[in-house]
């Protein structure tokens, strides 16, 4: 009992999980996990602190989100006593089927049980109940002394039988895929039932019966037999066809029913008995499960019981793993798209004759290769370069669906605008509420310029604008960092009113300056402060490096430790003060103003 209420608890997650019998002035814990004291000492309370008297009387299971606002236990001296809020109980029954309890799991907060944990929770009550039952069994034999022996014999096999589906439920709860529904059926092998041979099939969407291969059982002659109509003969497709359990107990009773083909893959097998038994599925049965001995065997009631409640517990486990599946496919398709769209967005931006640009994207995790993070470089009509660097919440495709527009707006905002950053973001500002957006981002933008005073001494100008983002970095060419940090602005979308800063900061040749964000720098239970810190220590440290050696050396310190993704978009200024070759595009024209 104490190990049905630790699984309860481990697969549910909550903080307490009792079997509990139902008195008539009070309920017993013969399993218990997490109960607070004295009444851990007692494993009992009254009926004044049960949930449990509920189920028994009904004999229905009880699920509760929230115990305060439910009517039938609101008033429960549980609720302030013991702290319990969340609670799902599964009735325990006899053979006669009397709820004698239940197996309950507890929660101290609110919570709305998934469907998923409420299934986890009925296997386990299910093989609870058998666990009860023979305990009763061996009550009465304690009464009956004159049929010991006989009993014994008896409580021996219940208990394998108990053992065996209480194992079943374990590993079927565990199984995740259909390749794991057919491996934790082939650990059939181990159990009382001791069959010699296990096969899984599957009734497809095509009408027929696919055989999955056991890698535990060597194919053999039952190689070339792995897809069957629905017509055939066989025990495995007429269980799935009539909804029933099909068994011969020898190869003689088998041959009278099957064809020849049928009965030398009987006889190549050296199977005697066979028993198949149908998945149940909401709308019939999902397939099928076959297991087979080399002697003549009889299957006794008792033994159908185990094999069907097994069936039960691999059909719930099957329905669970194409459900994943399904919904794997789904996400991953969700993924790609939403891939293919960032991929279209983080294009190599514009670079013009006098600045080097590099820049990388790199999601949080294998699993979330998509974002809300952006960058981007486009050259205005005065001819000054605009660099960009941004990030919308979120880690899904509309993150990247709301990036896109925001990056779209901003280039044509700032293209048509010709005005300084600030002015350009409070336009965006105005777009994001008069369009729709509906969405909160932060950003620099910021402008690289060459006015005449500038070029004269070989000097840029780099005027930006800060909504709510990390500030820019700016490593001089001796290799020294910088934060430009100035008071942000408010976020992108918070409020189209506010008023926007520009500031300026003068770039001279061999200066990097690099925009980010936020992944490079948070790092989880650390102040942001020390994330700036390293960022200019290793700024400071590979600052002699090329341009793209520089980014990755970046990214490389940061490896694994980051929870958020990380965007770059680094420039660097020639350290001659003449356009060189390029292929990026044409010189860039000297501003008007």
């Amino acid at each position: 009992m104490e190990a049905f209420a630790a699984r309860v608890r481990r697969l549910l997650g909550v903080p307490v999980a009792l079997v509990s019998l139902v008195r008539r002035d009070e309920q017993v814990f013969p399993g218990m996990t997490g109960l607070p004291e004295p009444w851990a000492s007692r494993r009992s309370t009254p009926l004044t602190h049960s949930f449990c008297q509920h189920v028994v009387s009904s004999a229905k299971p009880l699920v509760i989100a929230d115990a305060r606002d439910h009517d039938l236990v609101r008033d429960n001296l549980a609720v302030l006593d013991l702290g319990v809020l969340a609670y799902a109980g599964i009735p325990l029954t006899d053979e006669q089927g009397n709820v004698l309890g239940s197996l309950c799991a507890i929660d101290t907060r609110p919570r709305n049980w998934d469907e998923e944990h409420l299934e986890l929770l009925g296997d386990l009550a299910a093989a609870c109940s058998t666990e009860l039952r023979l305990r009763l069994a061996k009550v009465d034999a304690q009464q009956e002394r004159r049929r010991r022996d006989q009993l014994d014999a008896e409580l021996r096999r219940a208990f394998a039988r108990s053992r065996t589906l209480l194992d079943a439920s374990q590993s079927f709860s565990e199984a995740m895929t259909v390749d794991g529904v057919r491996d934790r059926i082939g650990l059939l092998v181990h159990s009382e039932l001791a069959p010699d041979y296990v096969g899984l099939s599957l009734l497809e969407d095509d009408g027929t019966v696919l055989r999955l291969q056991d890698p535990q059982f060597p194919a053999g002659p039952a190689g070339q037999w792995t897809r069957y109509e629905l017509g055939s003969s066989l025990p495995t497709v007429t269980a799935v066809r009539e909804d029933r359990i099909v068994f011969f107990p020898s190869r003689a009773e088998f041959d009278r029913f099957h064809p020849e083909p049928a009965r030398r893959l009987h006889a190549d097998l050296r199977l005697e008995a066979v028993v198949a038994v149908p998945l149940p599925g909401p709308a019939g049965p999902v397939g099928s499960f076959m297991l087979g001995w080399h002697t003549v065997r009889e299957i006794e009631p008792a033994d159908l019981v185990t094999i069907t409640t097994i069936a039960g517990y691999a059909a719930q486990a099957l329905a669970r793993a194409r459900r994943r599946q399904v919904e794997r496919q789904a996400a991953a398709e969700t993924r790609r798209m939403s891939e293919t769209l960032q991929r279209s967005l983080l294009t190599r931006p514009f670079e013009p004759d006098h600045l080097e640009l590099a820049v990388r994207y790199v999601p949080a995790t294998a699993d979330t290769q998509v974002g809300g993070d952006w960058y981007d470089a486009f050259l205005s009509r005065d001819g000054a370069l605009s660099v960009v660097i941004g990030d919308v919440a979120g880690h899904d495709r509309n993150a990247v669906a709301a990036m896109g527009q925001l990056r779209n707006l901003l280039r044509g905002i700032a293209y048509a605008l010709r005005e300084s950053p600030a002015a350009v973001i409070g336009e965006l500002d105005g777009a994001i509420r008069q369009l729709s957006v509906g969405t909160i981002a932060t950003a620099v933008l910021g402008r690289v310029e060459q006015t005449a005073d500038h070029t004269s001494r070989g000097l840029r100008r780099f005027r930006w604008v800060n909504a709510g983002h990390p500030p820019p970095l700016l490593i001089s060419a001796a290799g020294t960092p910088g934060l430009l940090s100035t008071p942000p602005d408010l976020l992108l979308g918070a409020d189209p009113d506010c008023r926007r800063t520009d500031h300026t900061v003068d770039i001279f040749p061999g200066d990097t300056l690099l925009l980010y964000t936020d992944g490079l720098v948070e790092r989880r239970g650390a102040d942001l402060d020390e994330g700036f810190g390293w960022l200019e220590e290793a700024a400071r440290r590979h600052a002699g490096l090329p341009l793209e050696e520089f980014c990755d050396a970046l990214l490389a310190e940061v490896g694994d430790q980051r929870g958020d993704d990380v965007a770059l978009l680094a420039l660097r200024a020639h350290r001659e003060d003449r356009p060189r070759p390029s292929e990026a595009g044409p010189e860039v024209l000297v501003p008007r103003d």
